[in-house]
């Protein structure tokens, strides 16, 4: 079949960006003829897979959404038998499904007269209103709940994916092979140190801001944040925030890496004090890595921590104490011994890893 895949932005390292590039990799491995098709990229793209790029002339995200829908419906008419979509667009025959349902969120009245949140309801209602025909590919059960409440989306359109976690990032031998004594020594940790690691380029999302305050309380403690540069307008608040806690001195910002496996092998501690995650695939990558974790109950892929026994999960609402005495029994190495040896025996589970190929079996219309 010649299948189209279609997404708005497109870089590295971006979760979602990376499960589009995989899916699309997995489709072509079993015979049929891909393209991606993208607004903008930013890095660099795999040579293996087609792109061709609809350029938006836009100033906002909801009207770039827009138009792109428009130009990708133009570029793929008669062109592709399957039209797979990584954002809410028209025209789809399946949506990968990773955002929350934008009808769902509190929003006042003022907000529901702007371009933005009629533009995003419209984009919405092509993939989930009742009578749509887009079949939806969730990532999490907890994302299916706010599509169904507000649209009445039939379950027999969504399924829920099993984890879609990359197996080439399953590397639990780092932390007894060398590799992690050699990280550890390139970001200039030594044995004291307790390392926390911090994956996300969001910082009011995945709570940065929350674990660059508790760094007051825990001396010992280290910060390494991947995903954000240290140049980046992000990146400045959240400096001139450890300057004035004093603990500058004990934050690395690394940027966006590759060698994610390599990072948690170097880590005491996962943290990951979002205010909201989807799934959190880097907590499940941890988890089987034999990272411990320290996260919030409002990201999707938490109750793996609870049902691996691998770390702590903060209840909401959030508190500054309950995360000071997390951190505090996080520190103790024989629980941190503990969990890490129950995320390595949880990581065997090859279900963990076969999200995306239950998403090419529906493509492909091998699992319909």
């Amino acid at each position: 079949m010649r299948i189209a895949f279609a997404i708005v932005s497109l870089f590295p390292w971006g979760g979602l960006q990376r499960d589009c590039v995989r899916l699309a990799r997995l489709v072509a491995a079993r015979g049929h003829e891909v393209k991606i098709f993208a607004s903008r990229t930013k890095g660099e793209f795999p040579e293996d897979l087609p792109l061709e790029l609809l350029p938006v002339p836009a100033y906002t995200n909801h009207s770039r959404n827009r138009r792109f829908g428009e130009l990708l419906g133009q570029a793929v008419a008669g062109r592709f038998d399957r039209i797979v979509g990584f954002d809410k667009l028209p025209g789809l025959d399946i949506l990968y499904c990773a955002d929350p349902c934008y009808l769902d969120r509190r929003s006042g009245f003022l907000v529901r007269l702007t371009p933005r949140w009629w533009t995003f309801k419209a984009l919405e209602a092509t993939c989930f209103k009742p009578d749509a025909r887009t079949r939806i590919l969730a990532i999490t059960i907890p994302l299916t709940e706010g599509y169904r409440r507000m649209w009445n989306t039939p379950s027999e359109r969504m399924t829920v994916l099993p984890p879609v976690i990359d197996s080439k990032r399953h590397h639990p031998e780092l932390r007894g092979d060398g590799t992690r004594e050699r990280i550890r020594a390139a970001l200039g940790l030594v044995r004291e140190h307790f390392a926390w690691l911090l994956i996300g380029s969001q910082p009011q999302v995945k709570g940065i801001d929350r674990a660059i305050e508790a760094l007051r309380d825990v001396p010992a403690a280290r910060l390494i944040i991947a995903g954000l540069s240290a140049g980046s307008a992000e990146a400045a608040s959240l400096l001139r925030q450890a300057r004035s806690l004093g603990v500058k001195e004990r934050i690395s910002l690394l940027g966006p890496r590759e060698d994610i496996a390599e990072l948690m092998a170097a880590a005491d501690l996962l943290v990951h004090p979002a205010r909201f995650d989807t799934s959190g695939t880097v907590i499940l990558e941890a988890i089987v890595n034999g990272l411990p974790v320290l996260a919030t109950e409002v990201c999707g892929y938490s109750i793996h921590i609870v049902r691996a026994d691998a770390g702590i999960v903060m209840a909401e609402p959030f508190k500054k104490t309950a995360f000071k005495e997390a951190l505090t029994a996080a520190a103790d190495p024989v629980w941190r011994a503990h969990w890490s040896g129950n995320g390595v025996a949880y990581g065997a589970n090859p279900k963990l890893y076969s999200g995306l190929e239950k998403a090419a079996d529906i493509i492909v219309g091998s699992d319909q």
